[in-house]
């Protein structure tokens, strides 16, 4: 009876706690709804306020010529059939003016919800769970290389050493894409900024100031566009570059993906710096044309600049200080604002903290592909490609792939961001949502990573639907995923050496069929059952393949000689036994190619 009395009281707080992070949760979307339907109604009343703005003056209604009653009866049944039209297609249309408005990133002051839910002593006791089994897996490990070879083949970093091998190399590349964005990326966008306002017209009344005025817009339109393509060519210099340095230079796995992820994160960075003060330099071009006593330079077109700058409401400078824009270079947000909510202090125990608890993720990721994943596939040849061999290896890396998802998730999104946020006191922590939760694919892509999600969102999704329109929505939401799953097969493609687009595969083809079969909003635990067992098997059937591609690189001959090899897989041309092997130079040292847990 105490037993049970103990237990009804652990799961009395337990429901408590859950009913208090339902509570939050809901309390959030009622005050996002909140600030939704205020900001709509108040864009409706200041539409109503500029349609009552523009009604004729005194003076005009005095100077109409005096009707019949007659005609002024008939006048108005016409007038009042007319004006209930009008009203009922002006609602219409603001009912389509509110539903397709996108809402904008808020950022506020909140903490991630792991951080919350490690407060409760439940949850807590589950991470506390999880080390201990890393511990005791650690401590067999251990005990049976000592039994069995007299040695521990565990504290052997060879595998680490080798990836980390030219780290300074890697650091001065990071260097050099740092040095590039802040000066070639913030100074050219500073000097076209203010160098444009040279180009705006100025209105005048004059024959000869309209044809400069027509001039000077052609003029601008020019040099817009020129330095829209050098933007173009500097993206393209930015992707070429590092990539030909490290395949030129035969870089590692680990500081390749090092290097591409930060180009990539560059990259996005770059697009939202220049995405969201562009039309910000605009605008305040039109301003300026204003105050040169240009006041009916295309107001619509002011209007329209201003709702869309609900971030920057009237810009005082055509472009931000390179503080603002330096602080974006390493707050953990990809979304630009020239100021975000600040925490008042550093907790420095708290940073050494997670960056503790990310290094022991990291170690035990490595452990796992160390001791689980390289000795199933190391000796990999043609007598291998059979089915049954095939299904056991992927359902041998299903449990080693859920763990290295669960550590990937804690390590990065939880750990290493709000490291970096706490030492730059950046107080929106919201990286990521329960996705653990997620009944729908949709609700995962959303929830997993809303950092990527929110760019991904604001600067893809919602541009492809203002240029297609509501029409073509599924075509946004697949632009999307497709270039989700392009740049995460980009990244893994060059770091392996090989193309092999299983990630892509399941991701742009599998994952969007199913968003478009499963329902979208639905509470059945069924399909979050659907949704953890298609993220094991798929993470097994990744690890599975990727490695079996990777080993036949190493055990089997060629089949196709030039370029031409990289895109073909030689996992299924492999015909020949485990005695070719192929020397590759640098690409991994020979004291890890002949130990008996080689890569």
């Amino acid at each position: 009876m105490h037993r049970r009395g103990h237990e009804r009281s652990a799961s009395a707080e337990f429901n408590r706690v859950d009913r208090t992070v339902r509570i939050h949760n809901s309390t959030e979307r009622l005050r996002s709804e909140l600030l939704n339907y205020i900001t709509n109604r108040f864009e409706e009343f200041s539409s109503e306020m500029k349609q009552a703005a523009n009604m004729p003056s005194i003076d005009e209604i005095i100077e109409r010529p005096v009707m019949s009653n007659s005609d002024l009866s008939s006048i108005n049944k016409i007038d009042n059939q007319l004006s209930a039209q009008t009203i009922a297609s002006k609602q219409s249309v603001d009912i389509k003016r509110s539903s397709s408005a996108f809402p904008t990133k808020v950022f506020r002051m909140r903490s991630s919800i792991m951080t919350e839910l490690l407060e409760v002593s439940h949850i807590k006791s589950i991470r506390q769970i999880f080390i201990s089994i890393l511990v005791l897996l650690v401590f067999q490990v251990a005990l049976t290389d000592i039994f069995e070879k007299g040695t521990v083949d565990f504290f052997v970093f060879d595998l680490i050493q080798w990836n980390f091998s030219n780290l300074s190399q890697c650091v001065r590349v990071w260097l050099c894409m740092f040095m590039a964005t802040c000066a070639i990326v913030y100074y050219c966008f500073h000097f076209w900024a203010h160098k444009r306002l040279s180009f705006i017209p100025v209105h005048s009344f004059d024959s000869t100031d309209t044809e400069k005025l027509k001039t000077n817009s052609t003029t601008l339109l020019i040099f817009d566009w020129i330095w829209f393509v050098a933007y173009c060519c500097y993206v393209g210099l930015f992707l070429y570059i590092p990539v030909q340095h490290i395949l030129a230079e035969n870089y590692p796995i680990v500081t390749r993906i090092i290097i591409l992820a930060e180009q990539v994160r560059f990259l996005m960075k770059t697009h939202a710096f220049v995405r969201e003060n562009t039309p910000r330099a605009i605008l305040y071009g039109q301003i300026y044309s204003e105050e040169i006593k240009i006041e009916d330079l295309s107001k619509d077109k002011f209007n329209d600049a201003s709702n869309d700058q609900k971030a920057f409401s009237i810009p005082h400078t055509p472009c931000p200080e390179f503080s603002k824009f330096l602080y974006f270079l390493f707050a953990p947000t990809l979304i630009y604002r020239d100021s975000y909510p600040r925490t008042s202090s550093i907790r420095w125990t708290y940073v050494i903290s997670q960056l503790a608890q990310f290094a022991t993720t990291s170690l035990f990721g490595y452990y796992l592909f160390y001791r689980f994943c390289l000795p199933v596939f190391r000796h990999f040849n043609s007598e291998h490609v059979t089915l049954k061999i095939f299904v056991l290896s992927i359902l041998n890396c299903t449990l080693p792939g859920a763990l290295f998802l669960f550590c990937a998730f804690y390590g990065f999104l939880h750990c290493w961001l709000n490291a970096f946020a706490e030492m730059l006191r950046f107080a929106d922590r919201q990286f990521y949502s329960d996705w653990w939760t997620a009944t729908s694919w949709s609700s995962y892509y959303r929830t997993w990573n809303i950092v990527v999600h929110d760019w991904l969102y604001t600067y893809v999704y919602r541009d492809c639907h203002k240029l297609l329109g509501v029409k073509y929505r599924l075509v946004s939401m697949y632009a999307v995923i497709f270039l989700s799953a392009c740049v995460h097969e980009y990244i893994i493609s060059l770091a392996f050496g090989y193309f092999y687009p299983i990630l892509f595969i399941q991701f742009a083809v599998l994952g969007f069929i199913s968003m478009l079969i499963l329902p979208q909003r639905t509470q059945n635990n069924a399909f979050n059952v659907f949704i953890w067992a298609s993220l094991f098997v798929g993470l097994g059937m990744q690890m599975c393949l990727y490695s079996i591609e990777w080993y036949a690189r190493l055990n089997c001959p060629r089949y196709v000689n030039g370029p031409l090899d990289y895109f073909v897989p030689r996992s299924f041309f492999c015909h020949d036994g485990g005695d070719t092997k192929i020397p590759l130079t640098n690409n991994v040292p020979n004291l890890v190619l002949h130990r008996q847990n080689d890569l």
